[in-house]
């Protein structure tokens, strides 16, 4: 395996002990639910129950009831959700997202609102694909971790001892002779299980993450070393950075975004769109994307489903940072699930992509 000596030297680290346990109160949790959305209701009322999170599963009629006395509400149904569901989603789906939403078939909308409370909403075309908007969330770092209820819920994970996924990066640089933006390589990013550990009687992965890059002739290795338990969940957390192989930082803390409090509400959106008949691409800034994409992994060929990801303010819904992010993802993949990752700026309004990670090799 590359980076051995790294991996090692940050392993001979990890704690006799566990010193990052979920041992603060889980918040209360609001499910703001209509009858036709009921089973997916339920569905995430298990995956609370299962994480120990307490909740209350509340029609459209509570929901002044649970801003008051509950710190996450979790809203099922798009802007049509029947029994005036769709009036209170509404006010927390951007409105170029809410057309869509009801337009184009196979989509799903999570819609993140941080400010006196945590407004999930998760919406899709159909009932179904609310369900499926469900799952993709509790599985999803990215968008449970803004959250309050990250390292308090979790989804069962689908590791085995040894599955790993490896990335390689490009990034983009401004070429002034093409005026054009090229692709150059960066360098790797690579995940594992390196195994089952019993710390303190209780038995987690071992989730090693491994990123390489050189710049200005300097090989940089940064090693994340994460405990996780059977829901996904972080217990222990220590990343270690190598500059030429010689320790130059090291953090024993799992992050914790899910506490921060922004200075203005904001609105966290992960909008997923699938190709549907003749329905294979989106357009962004002028551009025409595919929806879904065939990536050669090896000697298979993994299909991705588009993932567009974006910050904005509430309530003018105007772009919170100047960027977003252009996934595809297959469940298939163990992690996060990533096919390829694209980072992109707005430069002088028009997007420009930044990074590139493409799918190596990988084992469920």
């Amino acid at each position: 395996m590359r980076y051995t000596a790294a991996i090692l030297i940050a392993l001979l680290l990890l704690p006799t002990a566990l010193n990052q346990v979920i041992g603060e109160k889980a918040p209360k949790v609001a499910i703001i639910s209509n009858e036709a959305d009921m089973p997916t209701a339920r569905f995430i009322g298990q995956i609370l129950t299962n994480s120990s999170v307490e909740y209350k599963i509340m029609g459209p009629t509570d929901f002044k009831e649970a801003l008051k006395g509950y710190e996450v509400i979790l809203i099922l149904g798009g802007p049509k959700a029947y029994d005036g569901v769709g009036n209170i989603s509404s006010n927390y789906i951007p409105p170029q997202n809410a057309t869509t939403l009801i337009q184009e078939p196979k989509t799903f909308l999570v819609s993140v609102f941080k400010g006196g409370r945590d407004i999930v909403v998760l919406a899709g075309h159909t009932r179904r694909e609310t369900l499926e908007a469900s799952a993709f969330f509790f599985k999803d770092r990215n968008l449970l971790g803004t959250t309050r209820l990250w390292m308090r819920a979790g989804y069962e994970t689908a590791l085995s001892n040894s599955s790993f996924a490896i990335y390689y990066v490009e990034r983009y640089e401004y070429d002034k002779k093409k005026e054009i933006y090229q692709p150059y390589p960066w360098g790797t990013d690579e995940w594992r299980v390196l195994g089952l550990v019993e710390v303190n009687g209780t038995m987690l992965y071992n989730v090693t993450r491994t990123r390489t890059y050189m710049y200005l002739g300097v090989n940089y290795t940064t090693v994340e070393v994460n405990l996780l338990d059977h829901l996904g969940r972080p217990h222990f957390c220590r990343t270690v950075q190598f500059m030429d192989g010689k320790v130059n930082l090291s953090i024993e803390k799992c992050p914790e975004p899910g506490r921060s409090r922004p200075k203005e509400p904001l609105v966290f959106v992960a909008f997923k769109m699938e190709s549907v008949g003749n329905r294979t691409t989106w357009k962004i800034g002028g551009k025409e994307i595919p929806r879904s994409i065939v990536h050669p992994v090896g000697k298979r060929y993994v299909k991705g489903t588009l993932v567009i990801r974006y910050a904005l303010k509430y309530p003018d819904w105007k772009m919170a940072v100047p960027g977003f992010t252009v996934d595809y993802v297959n469940p298939a993949i163990p992690f996060e699930g990533v096919v390829v990752k694209v980072d992109n700026e707005i430069i002088d309004g028009e997007p420009v992509t930044q990074q590139v990670e493409k799918l190596y090799a990988f084992r469920p």
